[in-house]
């Protein structure tokens, strides 16, 4: 009964789709993808989109420090070294010509140099100095990138979020976590269709507590970044 009631429903099937026609004059069979002489549905409808795949990139980034300045902050011989991972999205469009991204990094690596001694405002008592490990992620951050799709690429990015160290960082009467502020002034170079190398000549790196203690020596540094960018998803021809 199945088998013959199978039979019945494919040949009222097939005689419907000789009947009924798209609307560019075919069947409605070749409209949805169908095998009229087998009988059977190869494939569903399918969807078609104009929308260009959403740009994004993953970038691996070692910062190396060129010196500590007093600008947001209170404390000397502070230094960070970091190893970060930064995910750029083309979501929001453009903005002053240019390319207006979304950026989120995650520094599994900071290694903040500090006094070994310092008093309740950072100052040094000591010569010497420590090493304070850290992770810090930004989650809030932005891209302005220029000149589109050729070889050499000029960009500015700002991010804010927070840092967490092992210790007190720059003062005994401060905090683990703290604020972490940055602004890059950078450049892509192409080297194949999907790997960039990135150089940050200009980076500006803030870490303060925002006097969630009592103490706030807070630390501003001038660095460098350099690394590699990925590009994701499927290349456009």
């Amino acid at each position: 009964m199945l088998v013959t009631i199978s039979i019945f429903a494919s040949k009222v099937a097939r005689s419907q789709e000789a009947e009924i026609a798209g609307p560019t004059g075919t069947s409605l069979a070749s409209s949805v993808g169908t095998d009229v002489s087998a009988g059977s549905v190869v494939n569903g409808p399918t969807v078609t989109s104009d929308r260009p795949p959403v740009e994004q990139e993953i970038a691996v980034m070692g910062m190396i420090p060129a010196g500590d300045y007093r600008m947001f902050s209170a404390t000397v011989r502070c230094n960070a070294w970091t190893v970060g991972v930064e995910y750029d999205r083309h979501s929001w469009g453009y903005f002053l010509k240019s390319q207006f991204d979304y950026v989120v990094e995650v520094i599994p690596v900071l290694i903040l140099s500090q006094p070994a001694v310092s008093d309740f405002w950072g100052n040094a008592l000591s010569p010497n100095q420590k090493l304070v490990p850290g992770v810090s992620i930004s989650p809030f951050g932005f891209r302005m990138l220029w000149r589109g799709n050729k070889a050499i690429r000029p960009y500015v990015i700002g991010k804010i979020g927070a840092a967490v160290f092992t210790q007190k960082a720059m003062s005994p009467n401060a905090s683990y976590a703290n604020f972490n502020v940055q602004a890059d002034f950078g450049v892509l170079f192409k080297l194949t269709e999907r790997v960039d190398l990135r150089v940050d000549p200009f980076v500006f790196f803030h870490i303060s507590n925002g006097y969630l203690a009592a103490s706030n020596p807070g630390m501003d540094e001038l660095a460098s970044k350099i690394g590699i960018s990925y590009h994701l998803g499927k290349q456009e021809k």
